[in-house]
């Protein structure tokens, strides 16, 4: 403890010193007058907050990060949820052989007449430094290019990779971690996206819990199958927010990139049954228009229970409507199978104009 006499000391030097600095502080109705955050991303991403997207390897992150990435840029819709448009500088750590395949995928999967402009570097960035080197000379040439690029958001892929020298599971290293991203939030009005990877047993993120305590916002990719495509997304933290209900996410390959594109929407129609539905939506060519069973099913290139189960899951929950008994049933898309169609893009999905004989056959 101080005692008195050296305490008032202390407060006269420090206030008689050329950088002193009384601190500020809001009292009664001011604290009201806040302005609260907004969403970079709806549910996902918050103003100038910190979220950590982690899973296990190979799931699907980087994909996510950079389809977020690039919406945000444009200041499009994801799959129906808005977006506040800002500059993006996203660190790309590891993987940077694939970027350009996958920056291409994203394009065409979402129909964009140019490419998005988000700012990519693609080397580690040292958050951390050991005590009594912060910063240094590597972290203030980062700090000096944020400052040139001045982004809204920051995305570091991985985490991991941007920690080098770090005791992941030390609390006093990872704080120092925390302690960088502050800065950059604090002194750029940045957010920050950290892509992490989840532990062996993918329960939980790896490292030391200062991570997710610190995060305002932590998002789980589980994979559904193996090399299936399909994902699950979980929130397993939202600081200052109601948690977001789970999403089902799809990857595909394109084959004009040689990567994969990304579909995503919000439960309450898995994985299987929206590429069922989507199948159907690509073949019509006007609302009403009515398909055999047969057409739909080559249209989806699926066979027995794998179009069955999913074809019954959507007519019950009434995305699809079926007309017709026996041999003569037909299915067409109903208003409310529209609207999750289109609500993947803020441009309206194409329609293929194929009416062709032999689509409208009955199965033999």
């Amino acid at each position: 403890m101080i005692v008195p006499e050296r305490l008032k000391l202390l407060l006269k030097h420090h206030r008689g010193a050329d950088n002193y600095r009384k601190l500020k502080v809001l009292k009664g109705e001011d604290v009201t007058q806040l302005k609260p955050p907004e969403w970079l991303i709806e549910d996902f991403i918050m103003e100038e907050g910190f979220t950590v997207l982690h899973s296990d390897a190979g799931v699907g992150k980087t994909f996510l990060a950079l389809d977020w990435a690039n919406t945000i840029a444009n200041g499009w819709t994801w799959f129906g949820k808005k977006t506040q448009k800002t500059t993006v500088l996203y660190v790309l750590a590891e993987g940077v052989g694939y970027l350009g395949a996958r920056v291409t995928a994203w394009k065409n999967r979402r129909n964009a007449s140019i490419f998005p402009p988000v700012f990519y570097y693609t080397s580690a960035v040292p958050l951390f430094a050991p005590p009594g080197k912060l910063p240094t000379t590597e972290q203030l040439d980062f700090l000096d290019l944020v400052e040139s690029v001045d982004p809204g958001l920051i995305v570091f892929d991985t985490l991991q990779r941007c920690t080098v020298g770090a005791n992941e599971n030390l609390q006093q290293d990872m704080g120092q971690v925390v302690a960088m991203i502050d800065t950059l939030r604090q002194n750029f009005n940045a957010a920050i996206l950290a892509v992490h990877h989840d532990t062996k047993s993918g329960e939980s993120m790896r490292g030391s819990s200062v991570i997710r305590a610190s995060a305002d916002t932590t998002i789980h990719l589980t994979a559904r199958g193996q090399d299936s495509g399909f994902i699950e997304m979980e929130c397993t933290k939202q600081k200052d927010a109601e948690p977001f209900k789970p999403w089902s996410l799809m990857l595909t390959a394109d084959k004009e990139s040689g990567s994969a594109g990304l579909t995503a929407y919000q439960e309450g129609v898995k994985a299987r049954d929206y590429s069922l539905l989507k199948a159907l939506g690509d073949i019509t060519t006007h609302r009403g228009e009515k398909f055999f069973n047969k057409a739909w099913r080559e249209a989806a290139n699926m066979d027995g229970g794998r179009f069955e189960r999913p074809k019954a899951q959507l007519i019950r929950e009434e995305l699809v409507e079926q007309t017709g008994e026996g041999r003569s049933k037909q299915y067409s898309v109903t208003k409310e199978g529209w609207d999750i169609i289109e609500s993947e893009t803020s441009r309206p999905v194409p329609r293929v104009e194929q009416v062709q004989e032999s689509l409208l056959e009955e199965d033999e």
